[in-house]
């Protein structure tokens, strides 16, 4: 055989054997599922499980896990979605990059007041605020020091003296505040003793299975609607949210699409029940 001829033919021989090397090889032991031609490792998942779960993986049960595998391939499937990107996301680290690409994709840069305007009148009943008193307790384990409690206060020492000197609730150095609360808020044994106080107003002991409690509302504020004005800042941060939640599961279904999810269970050292597809290794 002719040099030239010999040195082609052994070129068309190794066309095929350089074609196998360049194409990605088949998912390693190591591999847990994979993303496109991305491969999740058991390690770098192992990682973030035990981030999230607080404990060694092993110690947690499979459904977690799955829970915390699918959790995770979302969170691959959304950086390849940023990655991906046309046209190209700015950004000097990857959480950049994602903040800035969400911010695109919800729209928040261009969110108006007539945005917001539309999404108010849309959900009047979520700006009309309810009738709230703002109250403070006491409480004791046992009558006797509930009733000694309502006998000093009734002599007129201060309430916070009260609490600070008997209260066993949590907050009691503080006076046992419980903040603004609605009729609906209020524990069904204490909601008409309570709801009838004036402000100022200060009930008689309330039995409970957990002790003695001595109620007062310290301010009542009335029912009303809550202005376009007064709303906006809320508003604005609360739509932004939900843009930005809308704008997260828009990307990753996707991301699904263009890069197909598959977990191999076989190489997961627990019984996969998540909601991903599962592959056979080959």
């Amino acid at each position: 055989m002719r040099p030239g001829r010999a040195a082609a033919l052994a070129l068309l021989l190794a066309a095929p054997a350089c074609t196998r090397a360049s194409r990605p090889g088949a998912p390693g032991p190591s591999v847990v599922a994979t993303v496109g031609d991305r491969h999740v490792t058991l390690d770098e998942f192992f990682k973030t499980a035990r981030n999230a779960a607080g404990d060694d993986p092993r110690n947690v049960s499979p459904r977690v896990l799955s829970s915390l595998l699918d959790q995770y391939l979302d969170e691959v499937l959304l950086e390849r979605a940023v990655a991906s990107a046309r046209p190209a996301v700015a950004g000097a680290t990857p959480a950049e990059r994602r903040r800035a690409y969400l911010a695109r994709r919800a729209g928040l840069e261009t969110l108006s007041d007539a945005d917001l305007r539309k999404e108010y009148d849309a959900h009047p009943e979520r700006y009309r605020r309810p009738a709230l008193v703002r109250v403070a307790q006491l409480l004791f384990p046992a009558r006797e020091a509930a009733d000694a409690a309502l006998r000093k206060l009734r002599e007129g020492t201060p309430w916070i003296e009260v609490s600070r000197a008997s209260s066993a609730a949590p907050n009691a150095a503080s006076g046992g505040e419980l903040g603004l609360l609605a009729q609906t808020d209020l524990p069904r044994e204490f909601e008409k003793a309570i709801w009838a106080l004036p402000a100022g107003g200060t009930s008689g002991v309330l039995a409970a299975p957990h002790g003695f409690h001595v109620f007062r509302v310290e301010e009542r504020l009335d029912a009303r609607d809550i202005p376009f004005e007064e709303a906006r800042p809320g508003l604005r941060i609360s739509l932004a949210e939900e843009r930005s939640a809308k704008a997260v599961e828009d990307a990753i279904a996707e991301a699904r699409s263009a890069f197909p999810v598959a977990v191999l269970e076989d190489h997961l050292p627990f019984p996969y029940v998540g909601t991903n597809p599962k592959a056979t290794p080959p």
